[in-house]
């Protein structure tokens, strides 16, 4: 779940900081009910560690499971046809959301027909079978960051479906439980 802290003093606040600069809506919205709200994801084992699992952006809710987009970004890029890979969630009218994911590939591959079934069945057999993309979109580059990470809010413009756009391979009925 979504790691919350706060001071075990009278003032919750204490030792944090004070508000984040010039946007009282954003302070607002991560102190709620008296804690802060950290927007990381986070697991514990059985004996009380906490372990980062992604930020709360990055997480697709899919059929009340949560799963982070880095997992399956990781899955993808170590495919030995993938330059880059960014995951995002689509809306999914029977899911809550869908994992979409747009890839890159290697210089010097092609895309052939059988390219995004190759990938699908790569994360098949990788993750669990909700994690698998349910829909697949070869691109020719991923717009980057200042520190060359994806900007995932600009592959698409906002008005944008990302299901409906040509090119888009849809997999969500070969999604199954084995």
């Amino acid at each position: 779940g979504e790691l919350v802290v706060r001071h075990n003093a009278d003032d919750p606040r204490r030792g944090f900081f004070s508000a984040y600069y010039k946007n009282e809506n954003a302070t607002r919205e991560a102190w709620r009910g008296g804690w802060f709200h950290t927007g990381d994801t986070v697991r514990q084992d059985e004996k009380g560690m906490l372990y980062f699992v992604d930020r709360n952006k990055n997480i697709i809710r899919r059929s009340g499971e949560n799963i982070s987009a880095a997992e399956v970004e990781a899955t993808l890029q170590i495919h030995e046809t993938v330059a880059q890979a960014a995951v995002i969630g689509v809306p999914d009218e029977l899911r809550e959301e869908e994992v979409f994911a747009c890839i890159v590939v290697m210089p010097g591959e092609g895309i052939v027909t059988d390219s995004a079934r190759i990938l699908f069945d790569w994360c098949m057999t990788r993750l669990a079978y909700f994690k698998a993309p349910g829909y697949i979109l070869f691109c020719d580059t991923l717009p980057p960051t200042g520190t060359q990470k994806v900007q995932k809010t600009q592959i698409f413009s906002s008005d944008t479906d990302p299901r409906t756009l040509p090119g888009v391979i849809d997999f969500r009925a070969y999604k199954r439980r084995d």
